[in-house]
């Protein structure tokens, strides 16, 4: 069987090799390597794109988490509601801004952060709350948003993998008081780079963002408070712009994929795919699923050339440098499931549907007895 890859950024990248060519000479003749036109125009574009009031460029996006949190206020003593199964990134991000990340466990149909969970951890020592859209599919922003409306605190989007979603008609990235994006080049929306950005309905507090990304400065040489450094540069600003205008598109393919994905393999073994709100557009960052034999099917796919990846084998509580921030570390018996069970399966704009049978086939071939073959 010809090896089907869980990613193949190469095929990506020569859809666009030609014409990014052409931007990067403009770049490199303008000496125009950080904040110049190309990430100007992104930020325009972006912002536009999203319905959102605002959007500064920032160099990746555990920095984009960072810096909105520091926008936000968080800081020491400061408590932050985060979701236990994502990214490091995500409760990262929380201690450097200062604060401390409280873990919560994740709706098990979705694998989002469970908003009851999340009002059940609220004290008053918090001052926020972290919803991630995880794998692309958007999160239940009214009642995140109702609770840090109720408590007087914010909620702020970890739209790493969701470029494109949309929450009820609404993108996401203007669902809370900021967004934070990572551009990675795995991501919907990648650079060729870290990359990374802030969005949000508040033109003044994203501009906040944009003075605590460069050295706290007002004006050149004038700095009111401490920042650091963390800017788009040109050269993976002009990717992005490329990519933008093709990331419906992709976004489209991505949910033909998944579709044919949730036919092929609707009542095979144990599978499970994450609940879709009907109401939502989500965007498929990831093809997941999750079994009791996640492992082993895992290994039989690797046998037969089909990649695979597990995003995320140990819930954040459960992580060396996090578990020394907490007392004892809590219960959250759906985040531990989650990161048991779940499995991601090639996923990319140009996978062939072909391949997507070839990869169904195998699973079902496992779930059939084909792993004691």
């Amino acid at each position: 069987m010809t090896p089907i890859p869980y990613l193949d950024l190469s095929r990506g990248r020569r859809r666009f090799e030609s014409a990014l060519a052409e931007r990067w000479r403009r770049v490199l003749e303008a000496n125009a390597y950080v904040l110049g036109e190309e990430v100007r125009t992104f930020e325009s574009a972006f912002a536009d794109y999203l319905g959102a009031a605002r959007v500064v460029g920032v160099a990746n996006g555990t920095d984009a988490l960072t810096l909105a949190l520091r926008a936000l206020g968080v800081g020491p003593g400061d408590e932050v509601l985060v979701p236990a199964f994502s990214f490091f990134a995500t409760a990262e991000a929380v201690v450097l801004a200062g604060g401390r990340p409280i873990f919560c466990d994740v709706d098990e149909s979705t694998y989002n952060l469970d908003p009851e969970d999340a009002a059940a951890r609220w004290t008053p020592r918090t001052v926020g709350v972290v919803g991630v859209h995880l794998y692309g599919r958007p999160f239940d922003a009214e009642s995140l948003a109702a609770l840090a409306s109720r408590q007087g605190g914010f909620l702020l989007e970890d739209a790493a993998q969701a470029q494109g979603a949309r929450r009820r008609g609404r993108r996401v990235g203007t669902l809370g008081a900021l967004a934070a994006w990572s551009f990675y080049p795995t991501k919907n929306l990648g650079a060729f780079g870290d990359a990374g950005a802030v969005s949000g309905p508040d033109a003044a507090l994203v501009e906040r963002v944009h003075r605590l990304a460069n050295h706290g400065q007002t004006s050149r040489y004038h700095h009111v408070e401490i920042g650091t450094n963390s800017r788009l540069d040109s050269l993976q600003a002009a990717v992005l712009n490329l990519k933008l205008a093709a990331l419906d598109d992709d976004n489209a393919s991505r949910r033909e994929l998944a579709a044919l994905y949730r036919e092929r393999l609707a009542g095979v073994g144990d599978l499970r795919f994450p609940a879709d709100d009907p109401a939502d557009e989500p965007v498929y960052h990831q093809l997941t699923i999750a079994t009791a034999e996640r492992d082993a099917l895992q290994k039989f796919l690797a046998e037969r050339g089909i990649g695979s990846s597990v995003h995320y084998p140990s819930p954040l509580h459960r992580q060396p440098a996090l578990a020394a921030l907490l007392p004892e570390p809590p219960e959250l018996p759906r985040a531990e499931r989650a990161a048991r069970e779940v499995l991601c399966l090639p996923m990319f704009p140009e996978l062939e549907p072909a391949e997507v049978e070839a990869v169904a086939s195998a699973v079902a071939d496992f779930f059939a007895g084909g792993a004691r073959s």
